[in-house]
């Protein structure tokens, strides 16, 4: 016979625990995030612009992060690697840096992976030898994308070296998950 008293206890505790997870997820990501309450922004990209810098400011720590080291295969806007696939946006800077061995899925958090919007940071990229970008990744593990910044170092770049050509002899200095979108 069916325990109706029993499935509402446990019905309860699990409501209980997501309400306790969900405010545990909440004060996470409001200590990810700098405290924004002082400062005034015109708009939601000079906010995002302001969490941006400090996050580098408070997170940056420079890393020799190996390259992928397996076979790499490139079919249309999936890169396999191994077993695993990375879906990407299909513009050549996006292949470059994934199909080098820079990023990779390990580096990444989560199963069936689509990163997208790749985006340098022009404003944060000091050195014609250092380059930062953005992405935003998404993983069928989250319900949300997760915004993730990284570095390359190219010590051999100049102001005249193209971006394909400054991805080709890079190396992965700084990864690091930044915030979920909400």
């Amino acid at each position: 016979m069916f325990n109706f008293e029993f499935m509402k206890k446990i019905s309860y505790y699990v409501t209980c625990l997501s309400i306790l997870l969900l405010f545990i997820a909440c004060k996470t990501h409001k200590k990810l995030l700098p405290n924004t309450q002082k400062q005034e922004f015109k708009n939601q990209g000079e906010q995002e612009a302001y969490w941006t810098k400090t996050f580098f400011e408070k997170n940056y720590k420079k890393e020799k992060i190996k390259r992928y080291s397996g076979h790499i295969q490139i079919a249309g806007d999936s890169i396999i690697y191994g077993k695993e696939v990375l879906i990407i946006d299909d513009t050549s800077e996006n292949k470059a840096i994934f199909s080098n061995g820079l990023l990779y899925p390990a580096l990444l958090v989560g199963y069936d992976l689509k990163v997208y919007e790749v985006t340098l940071l022009p404003s944060l990229s000091h050195s014609v030898k250092i380059k930062r970008f953005e992405l935003f990744s998404y993983s069928t593990m989250r319900f949300n994308s997760t915004v993730c910044f990284f570095e390359l170092t190219n010590n051999k770049a100049t102001a005249q070296t193209s971006i394909g050509d400054f991805i080709k002899d890079a190396r992965l200095t700084f990864f690091k998950e930044g915030w979920i979108e909400m």
